[in-house]
């Protein structure tokens, strides 16, 4: 019979993190402790996370030891605390937090408890097809990240006002891009070659006049959920910020044009439009937003390849800067 213990193994973990037989005397421990009904229990999206629908009135959210499970789960209730702050930033509201272990166990098992939003995710209703106007989408999300990268943060926050820590990540993705990229083995070689010659320097990454803000960070397809009204998708609210940062719209873009909008021109231009991208961004467009895609910390050129002519025929970087970020 498997264990929680047992999930701190890899293969174990990845067959049966959504297990609902194996978590649902826990998910109801953790209801029960918060006085929440629990009367059913399903399997909440498949991501990362151990995560279960409640009544379809709460979600509960596990963070094991994998995965920087930790780290994770401070930044998600740091991010949660902060966008509770923003009514225009539709996010399932936080209703309880804890751990399910004593802190001397093997692993603590910390959760999250959230209200449960009604619909499926963007990316479930595109791989159906079923949608229309999705330009509007993307307008509704610009007009939804602005506020977030607005929140107000503090030297004491979770998240300092300060750009060191991004910068100093953005210098160690730089020096690290080319071996990185090796590993991965998405990009040819003759692409990876250009990467010292191609890579702007962190400077000219990022504008420090602007006041440092937090990202989601990994606005993918599936992090946005919303009903469908005669097919137009009705957004509901963003969901998992576990990766959130401080960082800037560069870095922001990536997952949400690559993964979210899949690589369309048309919606990253009425997202750029309704977001109001500041002016020091729209400056070398193409080649910023390339080189944050070259140092995202996920392999995310995995999603752009089905979208772009074949990868062995694209002669340059800067080629590939247009054709992915390009818009005109």
């Amino acid at each position: 019979m498997i264990k929680l213990e047992d999930l701190h193994q890899i293969n174990v973990y990845r067959r049966h993190f959504m297990d609902v037989a194996l978590w649902e005397p826990f998910v109801r421990q953790v209801c029960a402790a918060h006085e929440l009904v629990c009367d059913s229990v399903g399997t909440g999206l498949a991501g990362t996370c151990p995560t279960f629908v409640v009544d379809a009135r709460w979600v509960v959210k596990f963070f094991g030891k994998l995965f920087d499970g930790a780290a994770a789960f401070m930044a998600e209730l740091a991010a949660n605390r902060l966008v509770v702050q923003e009514p225009m930033i539709p996010a399932a509201p936080l209703i309880a937090f804890g751990e399910l272990l004593p802190q001397d166990a093997v692993w603590h098992w910390p959760y999250l408890v959230f209200e449960f939003l009604p619909g499926g995710s963007i990316g479930e209703q595109v791989e159906a097809g079923s949608l229309v106007e999705l330009e509007k989408v993307a307008c509704w999300i610009g007009q939804v990240i602005r506020p977030l990268h607005h929140l107000a943060l503090t030297s004491q926050s979770h998240f300092p006002a300060s750009w060191k820590p991004f910068t100093a990540f953005l210098q160690q993705q730089v020096d690290n891009c080319v071996d990185t990229h090796r590993r991965w083995g998405t990009l040819p070689a003759h692409l990876i070659t250009q990467i010292p010659d191609f890579m702007l320097s962190v400077t000219d990454l990022l504008d420090e006049d602007i006041v440092p803000h937090l990202i989601h960070a990994d606005l993918t397809a599936d992090h946005l959920l919303g009903v469908v009204e005669n097919g137009r998708f009705c957004p509901t609210g963003l969901i998992d910020f576990g990766d959130a940062m401080v960082g800037n719209i560069l870095y922001e873009l990536v997952a949400v044009h690559i993964d979210m909008f899949r690589c369309s021109k048309r919606l990253l231009s009425a997202f750029l439009n309704s977001y109001e991208l500041p002016g020091s961004y729209r400056d070398n467009f193409a080649a910023k937003a390339m080189c944050m895609t070259l140092l995202h910390r996920f392999d995310v050129m995995v999603g752009a390849v089905p979208h772009l002519p074949p990868v062995n025929e694209i002669e340059s970087l800067g080629h590939l800067a247009d054709l992915l970020w390009q818009s005109g």
